[in-house]
């Protein structure tokens, strides 16, 4: 018997028992009072009074259960859903019992077409997924890979290869960050595809690839690798989440230094640029934020794509910062899907 039930017929032997009792002490109060021995016809009176409050709290006690019968019905059908892939069939209209109607059977109803839309969403979210997949790897793989012909052409100018090292830095950059908008698109109990890769390599490439922005601004690089881990994880996801804290950082730091410094369980990105304050790092993370619109243009996504990546892969991303004096990133992967 569901535990709802179980405490409606408490309820009601309950009121039954207080009803009996107060109509034995007052007929029994009446005599007492009236001093005169407890005579047959009032004892006769006390039990079918009794039996009379038995009955009718029994036949309120069905009516109740009947009632509430077809919303313990949907409770039950709703409690055994699973919460990632709830089935909806229980509830089509077909399978509802007759004797679920009015408000009951609308609220099965609205949860059935409810659960039907779910389940439509999530298929377009997966057919999504799955087309960008194929159909966004295809044109940059073709501009790699011609980009990667053009450069063994010896009658390159010097002009024409930096515009070309521009190109695969672009699409180099562009396919990893498509790898991990499409890791974010996926559902979280879905396999990922992982592989084992040195974090130096990733960060020695992240580096290279925003020197010529740190030339161009006549910033100093302090680079400094205390451990060598190894991670093993979804492939770029790493680089486009340092990547990011190194554009925020060349991006906002007029004059100074940018240090990098890889530990056993981190790496870290340290800036002498401007900083923020305590409100605006609190929303440093949230999409399409820009704490200071007098710097270059960014699209304010970088740090909450970082943020939600590291989420995903279990690397949590710290922030510290001052006002004028600088801020201090660090990806913490001791505790994600890595071992050294």
């Amino acid at each position: 018997m569901p535990s709802s039930w179980r405490d409606i017929r408490v309820v009601f032997l309950l009121q039954v028992a207080i009803v009996c009792l107060v109509v034995v002490l007052c007929m029994l109060g009446i005599e007492i009072v009236n001093g005169e021995p407890v005579q047959p016809v009032t004892v006769a009176a006390i039990g079918l009074s009794l039996v009379a409050i038995v009955a009718v709290t029994w036949l309120t006690y069905r009516t109740t259960r009947r009632v509430l019968a077809p919303m313990e019905w949907l409770l039950q059908e709703v409690s055994r859903w699973d919460p990632q892939r709830p089935d909806m069939r229980a509830l089509a209209p077909e399978r509802i019992p007759e004797s679920v109607q009015g408000d009951t059977r609308k609220m099965a109803d609205a949860l059935h077409g409810l659960g039907q839309r779910m389940e439509a969403y999530i298929a377009r979210e997966h057919d999504f997924t799955r087309d960008a997949s194929h159909e966004l790897r295809t044109p940059l793989t073709v501009i790699r890979v011609a980009a990667d012909l053009i450069a063994h052409d010896p009658g390159l100018s010097d002009r024409s290869r930096r515009s070309l090292a521009r190109i695969r830095g672009a699409n180099a950059e562009m396919e990893s960050l498509m790898d991990a908008l499409l890791l974010l698109a996926r559902d979280e109990d879905v396999a990922q595809e992982t592989e084992d890769f040195a974090v130096r390599d990733v960060v020695e490439q992240e580096i290279e690839r925003v020197r010529p922005l740190l030339e161009a601004k006549g910033l100093a690089l302090d680079w400094q690798a205390d451990a060598d881990p190894q991670l093993h994880a979804p492939p770029r996801v790493l680089g486009v989440m340092l990547g990011s804290l190194l554009n925020n950082a060349v991006r906002f730091t007029d004059e100074g230094r940018i240090g990098v410094r890889l530990s056993a369980d981190r790496v870290e990105v340290v800036d002498t640029g401007i900083g923020m304050d305590a409100a605006a790092l609190a929303r440093a993370f949230e999409p399409f934020y820009r704490a200071n619109l007098e710097h270059p243009p960014g699209s304010g996504l970088g740090l909450s794509i970082a943020h939600r990546l590291g989420q995903r892969c279990r690397w949590p991303l710290q922030l510290a910062s001052t006002p004028g004096e600088g801020t201090h990133a660090a990806i913490l992967f001791g505790t994600g899907i890595s071992r050294d």
